[in-house]
Order: structure tokens, then sequence, then C-alpha cells
């Protein structure tokens, strides 16, 4: 317990409201003070590495109060097919704004997508949220099974922000997140056994993970997805290793099982736990680094490369059975 909190203590806030500090957000998920601003900028394309040429690159800042919080780039390219793509990337600069270190995502990132390049088979499929297929896609040149955003996401300020710098979801890509909603956030045996009778065994298929996916809850039950009750909280941070773990663990028995997950978030942690166990048998839940969910991963799936920072990034390969 003590090695795996240990691990979650580097990270820093990212995105508007679900993770900002808590004296910045008010009950029921609204915010103080002025609405969420944006603006944008080109931004040098020599300084976006990806698997292919950027055709551009935009700097989208977003700031509340007159106090900036974090910075997010949108690459636009072209895919094999010559189609117009844009990926979502964390800028490397990032971790010089105090209240929002992006920059520590941006190197979990890049070497996942270093690996993934490397090891994974030319002919590979990711199954993941769309935001990660941009990312997967553009960083690895591995394809994506799901990268494009519909309606439903630009409700959320921050993708609102983004929406004109980013492809929209086709029919058939609407279908899939309808499909990955759903498949994320219902049990996990019978999402991995659906997983692989979709895809079969015809080619390696694999589902990538990361702790930022708590952040999309809402955006998953808007598309179809089962509602996830999680409870979260902002617990402070002391001078106590020990002494955070006791808190920490205590409101996860309080308000639960004892199953969570702690990520450590500037001058406090954000600890999400699982009240009831259908959200604790969630496939998201049990590919997380929840506590629980450490202990044994589910059947139809194995993991093959989980990144430093506490494992806040998880690339599974999804296993086909065979027929009796």
């Amino acid at each position: 317990m003590l090695i795996s909190i240990a691990l979650l203590t580097t990270g820093g806030a990212i995105l508007y409201r679900q993770l900002l500090p808590p004296s910045s957000a008010k009950a029921g998920g609204a915010t103080s003070g002025d609405q969420l601003n944006v603006r944008h900028a080109p931004e040098p394309q020599a300084d976006v590495q990806g698997r292919f040429p950027a055709q551009s690159v935009e700097r989208y800042a977003f700031s509340q109060d007159g106090k900036d919080l974090f910075s997010l780039l949108v690459a636009r390219y072209q895919d094999s097919a010559g189609l117009p793509q844009g990926a979502v990337l964390f800028p490397k600069d990032a971790q010089e704004i105090a209240s929002s270190p992006t920059g520590l995502r941006h190197a979990v990132w890049q070497s996942a997508a270093d690996v993934i390049a490397r090891k994974a088979p030319q002919d590979a499929l990711f199954l993941s949220w769309w935001d990660d297929g941009q990312r997967i896609h553009y960083l690895s040149g591995k394809e994506a099974w799901l990268r494009k955003p519909s309606d439903k996401t630009f409700a959320h300020p921050v993708w609102k922000g983004l929406k004109d710098g980013l492809p929209a979801a086709s029919d058939e890509e609407r279908t899939r997140l309808a499909q990955m909603a759903r498949w994320l956030t219902m049990d996990s045996e019978k999402a991995l056994a659906e997983i692989a009778a979709h895809f079969g065994p015809s080619q390696p298929v694999y589902l990538l993970v990361n702790n930022d996916l708590l952040l999309h809850l809402a955006e998953l039950t808007a598309y179809g997805g089962a509602p996830l009750s999680l409870d979260s909280k902002n617990i402070p941070a002391g001078n106590d290793l020990h002494g955070d773990i006791a808190l920490v663990k205590r409101w996860a028995n309080e308000t639960g099982s004892g199953n969570y997950l702690a990520q450590k978030e500037d001058s406090y942690y954000r600890v999400w736990s699982t009240p009831d166990a259908k959200a604790k048998n969630a496939l998201l839940v049990r590919l997380l680094p929840f506590v629980d969910s450490l202990k044994k991963l589910p059947e139809g799936v194995s993991l093959v490369y989980q990144s430093h920072w506490g494992g806040f990034l998880s690339v599974y390969k999804i296993e086909h059975q065979p027929i009796h």
C-alpha cells in the first residue's frame, strides 16, 4: 500500500473543474468566478514530434479569473489514406504552469508511444477512448479504433473550446463511441467476452486505459455507458506519507469497501472509491490501479505495458480463448 501511494505522489492537476483545487469548485461541479476562457495561437510545427507530418499545430491556453490554468495542443495532419485528422496533445513545457503540470502527461505519453511503436505488431489495433486514440495514432503510428468525438463531447467547456480544431465523428464512429462507452462501464468479464467476439482472433487487439478516464465518466454516460457510482474527494496532503495513507484508507472504508485509487494533485490527493459492487467490477475500474484491481486481473486480458507515475497508463492485450 505504501509503495502504491508513494508512486502516485508526483503528479499535478490538469483538466478544468474536475481537478481544480478544492477552493475553486462549488457543489454540483460549478466553479467560482468567471467562466473558463480559451485563446489559441499557432505553435511551431517542429515542436511536436509524431509519426505523421503535422500540417499545423495550435496551442489552446485556458484561463479562469485571469489566471492561466493549462494549455493543450491540437495537431492537424493527414493519415496514410490522406484523410484529415486531429490529435489533442499535452505540451512539453506545461510544467512551467505550477497549477497544471501537463508536462508529466507529455512524458508518460511519449514513453508509451515509443514502446507501442517499437513493440506492437504492425497490424495491431488499439481500443481506447477517442482522445487517447488520437494520441496512439499520431504519436505511435498504430491504428486506433476510435479517434473522433461527437456532439456529446462538446458539452464539456474544455472540449467545446477545441471543437473547431477536431474533425467530427462519422455515423460509424458515433456507433463506436457508444460501443466503447458501453464496454468501459459494463461488467468486466462480459465486456472482455464481447470485445473478443467482436474483433475475433484475426488481428492482435490491445486496450489502453489511464487514470484520466475517470474525468470522462459523465461523457461516457452521455454516449450510453452505464453510470458508474464512484465517490471522489480531495484530501489535503500532509508532511507524513503514512498519515496521508491512513486518511485515504479511512475515507475509502467510510464510503465503501475500502477499494480506492489515489492520485496526488499538487497539495492534495484526488481519491476515488467504489461504493458498490457494480462499479467495482466495471471494466474501467478493474483495469485502473485501484487497490483491489491490482490484486488480480480479470480473465481475458494480459498486462503488456504500464507507465511510471504509479501505473497511470496501462496497455492490455485481449486474449482470445479457444472455442471447444
